[in-house]
């Protein structure tokens, strides 16, 4: 642990209001050594438990960038190629028609944003299959390959790909070809483990209400988008694994970290040796930050909802500030 670095942080919560409302835990690795992790707050507000490493968070949309890898190990494996048309694999997809899956990958395939859509109504129980049959009506798609617009259909649909292509549930292929091989023990798509006392409660934003749970969930019917949940030390395991060809070959590993439009590329948005992503789930809010000329990892995993005087961009922007002075 660097004390200097962790005098300075501890003294930012201190001081800082907009960081005072984190609430979670931060990791910092840097040339593959840990100089900072703590916990801030509580996991469990009724039992006043405090986040560690092995701590469960939904990491929301952070789920993307292992969607992509699924994505990119079925084409290593010569099941597709990301030059493909998807309707090669998803012939029931009609309305995606002419759609590229590198665009689905890249987010320019200008497919519509589904669930906000007024005729899209969410509830407790329903699926990732259930977003796939709406977007599958869906028809007002803008010309693709034509401007970034971050849409989370596009991963639905990548996520129901990889189920027809492998013949596995998405579960099953990311536990057998990624959290597995990384012995990321405590890692897991939906459902998460609800009897596991080192998960982190979702709280509404301290924005609204201090310490109410957020019960509303959304995650079941964001598979490929969204619905890992994970811990500090099994994300670092992650970030290890993409230095490497544990996973994925060096030239698919490369793919995945190249920027087309707005900077974004397959579960990351990039800038130079900069990538990062953000990830939201009802009761969570999450960022990963990689510097890759450095080795250096940052972690956020908060279980307050975001909100907009006090999310990531401001934890994660005040820390880097911090750690690369």
């Amino acid at each position: 642990m660097n004390k200097e670095l962790s005098y300075k942080i501890n003294k930012l919560y201190d001081e800082n209001p907009l960081f005072q409302d984190f609430n979670g835990y931060i990791l910092v690795k840097d040339r593959n050594k840990i100089i900072f992790q703590q916990g801030f707050g509580y996991s469990d507000f009724n039992s006043k438990k405090n986040a560690n490493e092995d701590t469960i968070f939904n990491i929301g949309s952070i789920t993307k960038q292992f969607t992509a890898v699924c994505v990119l190990q079925l084409e290593q494996k010569g099941l597709l190629s990301i030059d493909d048309n998807t309707i090669k694999y998803l012939p029931d997809f009609i309305n995606g028609k002419g759609l590229i899956i590198r665009d689905l990958l890249n987010m320019i395939s200008g497919m519509p944003e589904y669930w906000c859509k007024p005729e899209w109504h969410e509830t407790a129980i329903t699926t990732s299959e259930d977003s796939y049959e709406f977007i599958k009506t869906l028809s007002d798609y803008q010309p693709p390959k034509k401007r970034f617009e971050y849409c989370n259909s596009n991963y639905i649909v990548l996520g129901k790909l990889i189920e027809r292509v492998s013949g596995q549930s998405l579960v099953d292929y990311m536990n057998q070809n990624i959290f597995t091989p990384l012995n990321m023990k405590r890692t897991s798509m939906l459902p998460v483990n609800p009897t596991d006392t080192n998960l982190a409660i979702g709280y509404k934003s301290p924005r609204i209400s201090k310490w109410e749970e957020n019960l509303t969930t959304i995650t079941t019917s964001f598979a490929g988008a969204g619905g890992i949940y994970s811990t500090a030390a099994d994300l670092c395991k992650w970030d290890e694994a993409l230095y490497t060809e544990k996973i994925l070959c060096n030239e698919l590993l490369k793919e995945s970290f190249r920027p087309v439009l707005s900077g974004y590329a397959m579960g990351w948005f990039i800038n130079g040796n900069y990538a990062c992503h953000g990830g939201d789930a009802p009761g969570y809010s999450t960022k990963i930050v990689r510097i890759s000329d450095r080795n250096l990892l940052v972690l956020f995993l908060c279980n307050f909802d975001g909100c907009k005087e006090s999310n990531m961009n401001h934890y994660s922007g005040m820390l880097e500030k911090l750690i690369l002075e």
